[in-house]
């Protein structure tokens, strides 16, 4: 399961930008209630276990302000090493 780490102070929020609410292909992201330092509104991660990890949310954050990290366990396997022997 990706972890979706939100850097509040850096957003725009989601009045004044919202690309991750648009851009989400689950819809995880809504306003929060609470107002950064500068007085925007970001956005609420609200669905983990829904998460599919495709990191478009971070992609395309004008602000960097988002940043998906996947598990070890969510990558693909390997397709085969290079020194096995058959």
């Amino acid at each position: 399961m990706p972890k979706i780490t939100i850097f509040r102070q850096a957003c725009k929020g989601v009045d004044d930008c919202g690309i991750c609410t648009f851009i989400c292909p689950k819809q995880l992201f809504q306003a929060s209630e609470e107002m950064n330092d500068a007085g925007y509104l970001p956005p609420e991660y609200k669905g983990e276990r829904e998460c599919t990890g495709c990191q478009n949310c971070m992609i395309y954050c004008p602000d960097f302000a988002i940043v998906v990290e996947k598990d070890i366990g969510d990558e693909a396997p390997d397709k085969g090493d290079e020194n096995e022997q058959e």
